[in-house]
């Protein structure tokens, strides 16, 4: 230690030095203290870069986890297609009520309607399908009504 110390600045603050320029800390590399010089450190050491990028491997990771699986869900979502489906059964119910009044045109008359305009002329208004471009086709022989479109990947 040294017996006469001096004052000088490190960062703004008064900080003790030794009269001989060196202020004595645990003993560095070969032994020696060190230096004022070497005390202060010029860049990032190897530990700290070291860690800086496992914590970046770390989040690049996650957040591939993350993109990943959102991609699948859009792709799953895609395949199931719940928006087709339900179109297409919103347009099954409303064949249905045409086909109801299909029924009660055959038991008020005692035979079914004789073509496809007759059974428009039954409805209020045409049928509004949820599927772009659905129609129903009629069997007159029958009395049977049937979606153009039955598939929901077409809706």
């Amino acid at each position: 230690m040294c017996s006469r110390l001096l004052p000088y600045r490190i960062l703004g603050h008064l900080a003790p030095q030794c009269a001989a320029g060196t202020l004595r800390n645990s003993p560095g590399r070969g032994g020696h203290g060190a230096t004022i010089a070497s005390v202060r450190q010029r860049g990032f050491g190897f530990i700290e870069i070291i860690i800086v990028v496992a914590i970046v491997a770390v989040a690049g990771f996650l957040l591939m986890q993350y993109f990943s699986s959102t991609a699948k869900t859009v792709e799953k979502m895609q395949q199931d297609r719940p928006l087709a489906r339900s179109r297409l059964a919103a347009d099954q119910a409303t064949l249905t009520s045409v086909q109801g009044l299909v029924t009660a045109y055959r038991a008020e008359k005692g035979q079914n309607p004789p073509d496809k305009a007759t059974v428009l002329g039954l409805l209020v208004s045409p049928p509004k399908f949820q599927c772009p471009g659905n129609d129903f086709d009629y069997e007159p022989a029958t009395g049977a009504l049937s979606l153009t479109i039955t598939d929901d990947v077409r809706c």
